[in-house]
């Protein structure tokens, strides 16, 4: 049976932990039946061979000629091939199954981070996340690979061996079901202390990984602010307690493995007993006593993988429960996005980002003519780029409504909405790729002549002489080798290839002095030509270019209206535009004039 992404659906299964964990066996019944066969035979037939192996040398012991035993002896070796061979189905078939399981987890992972983004994961640290698309989401392939299956075997072989012993000598099954059934509930008696031990584990190393992301993604600034001796303390300390939470899980299974040991021991003694109690011929006591001991192999493999249960189940709550964490925006949307220039409105919209927390526009009123250009201004927090996001659907409303040429954007696909914005952020993310393909995200059939247009429109050709490969550099982590401002200017490359009718900036040149300001100017007069464009700015430069300037104050657009009228009467403007002034003027007085340089450059 080959895989294909979402066999059950992009919506996973449906259910969390354990019935999670079988409703995705229930579709890949063919191949899980044909591990839980060949489980079967591997383990029954070591049984057989070791029983009859036993029988073998009671009647050796007793003088059976060597007549007799030559054909059973062939039947031994035949079994031990026959279990040899279904040893090696169900390994190879059982690794498959949770192979292309875990595949189905990972396509699913990969649908929910689509489906809860951006908004879901705003609360969320990346390293939490990455632990539960690689470490745990690999957990669950003990469950697929061994537990799932040891557990049918259990089921099945041990009441077949005490019949077939029954058949043999009934008193010696009596004896030996009572211990069997001891062994059997020993994992059932310490589940919660395997579900504590699990959680505690994986609480502890997600811990772990998470601050050694953080240290890695942070080292300059622990490094700068002397603050190296702290975190190591820290992740010293998170450690130490995940290897204490390690030993306790190991001493639980050891234990557990001691007293089913002792209760293995103590059920194949009596056996031994009962069959000389009953004076039970030489070669059915000695196959009696092998076939008691083996009986407790199903059991004894099943403790094997479920002395790490609640490792195994925590992890599969936690995978689980990201796949069933709900949209943060209803995509049942069914227009299709227009093609032509568009209008903006933010109608008496109210939004907060939490239930208990405060209101971060309160009844925003905001129309942005099609074709037109409006700069979004004001203090840190007056809702600003919470205004973009709604815009994108990062987050829905929970008052008024955000339109698009006069239609509620629920309206829309969120695939088709997307597609009408262009967005041009602040902080730019770019992949550990060339810049090449930063830059087809945008559009990822673009040819070479439009790639080479927007790179020159965005003032990148001096970038790309720079670089030892052009434009199949690979840039390093989140950009690592090129300038804050190099990383906007890349931006806004993206922006150009997109070719979107509505064009979001947000503080698109924070990280651009003066002279690269101007000089990508053109750039943005292009970008915004003919586009819908909300502008998050504090730049001057940037202000005056705009139609119109709306000034926001605790969550609300106080005044809308051209900059050159804004500023004569609105005396809150104009204090802000006082301020600007004072910091374009101290940037343009800076020795350098010049960004920061590159990290190739230093």
């Amino acid at each position: 049976m080959s895989w294909r992404p979402g066999l059950l659906g992009d919506a996973g299964p449906g259910r969390r932990g354990t019935a999670g964990l079988l409703r995705v066996l229930a579709a890949y019944r063919l191949p899980y039946a044909l591990s839980v066969l060949f489980g079967v035979l591997n383990q029954g037939a070591g049984i057989a061979a070791l029983t009859l192996g036993g029988y073998l040398v009671g009647l050796a012991l007793t003088g059976t000629p060597a007549s007799r035993l030559w054909p059973l002896a062939v039947l031994t070796v035949a079994l031990m091939v026959v279990q040899a061979l279904a040893n090696w189905l169900e390994a190879w078939i059982s690794h498959e199954l949770s192979f292309r399981l875990l595949a189905e987890v990972r396509y699913w992972l990969y649908r929910a981070f689509e489906r809860i983004a951006p908004g879901g994961l705003v609360t969320r640290r990346t390293g939490d996340l990455a632990a539960i698309a690689l470490r745990d989401a690999e957990n669950l392939e003990i469950f697929y690979a061994h537990t799932s299956i040891y557990i049918a075997v259990a089921l099945i072989l041990p009441p077949v061996a005490l019949v077939a012993l029954a058949v043999v000598a009934w008193p010696l099954a009596a004896v030996l079901a009572p211990w069997l059934l001891l062994v059997a509930t020993v994992p059932f008696a310490l589940r919660r202390r395997h579900a504590a031990h699990g959680r505690r584990v994986r609480d502890l190393r997600a811990l772990v990984g998470t601050r050694m992301l953080d240290l890695v993604q942070g080292l300059r600034e622990v490094l700068t602010f002397g603050r190296d001796e702290d975190t190591r303390t820290e992740l010293t300390q998170a450690s130490a307690d995940l290897a204490e939470a390690q030993r306790r899980q190991a001493v639980r299974g050891g234990l557990e493995q001691a007293v089913c040991a002792t209760l293995t021991g103590a059920g194949t003694v009596s056996v031994l007993a009962t069959a000389v109690w009953h004076r039970v011929e030489v070669p059915i006591l000695v196959a009696a006593t092998v076939f008691a001991g083996q009986s407790f192999t199903p059991l004894l493999t099943l403790l094997k993988v479920t002395r790490i249960w609640g490792l195994t189940s925590s992890s599969a709550d936690r995978v689980f429960d990201l796949l069933e964490e709900p949209a943060v925006v209803d995509d049942s949307g069914t227009r299709d996005a227009p093609d032509t220039a568009c209008s903006v409105t933010i109608d008496r919209v109210w939004f907060r980002y939490g239930e208990d927390e405060a209101w971060v526009l309160r009844g925003a009123d905001l129309t942005v003519p099609a074709g037109s250009t409006v700069a979004l201004v004001g203090a840190t927090g007056a809702g600003k780029s919470t205004m973009a996001g709604l815009l994108l659907r990062a987050f829905d409303p929970q008052r008024g409504v955000v339109r698009v040429n006069g239609v509620d954007i629920r309206e829309y696909r969120l695939e088709a909405l997307l597609r009408l914005v262009a967005y041009v952020p602040q902080d730019v993310f770019l992949l550990h790729d060339t810049l090449r393909e930063n830059l087809l995200l945008a559009a990822p059939d673009a040819s070479d002549a439009a790639l080479d247009e927007v790179t020159a429109a965005a003032q990148l050709r001096p970038v790309l002489r720079r670089l030892p490969d052009g434009l199949d550099t690979i840039v390093g982590e989140r950009g690592a080798r090129l300038s804050g401002g190099e990383r906007q200017r890349v931006a806004l490359a993206r922006a150009l290839l997109r070719d979107a009718p509505i064009l979001v900036l947000d503080e698109s040149s924070s990280q651009l002095d003066v002279l690269s300001e101007r000089e990508i100017g053109t750039a943005v007069d292009q970008l915004r030509s003919g586009r819908t464009t909300l502008v998050i700015a504090h730049r001057l430069a940037t202000i005056r270019t705009a139609d119109l300037v709306a000034l926001l104050q605790d969550g609300q657009v106080v005044d809308i209206a051209p900059h050159e009228v804004l500023i004569e009467r609105c005396a809150g403007y104009a204090a802000l535009i006082a301020s600007q002034r004072d910091a374009d003027a101290l940037m343009a007085a800076a020795p350098s004039g010049k960004p920061s340089p590159s990290p190739e450059g230093r």
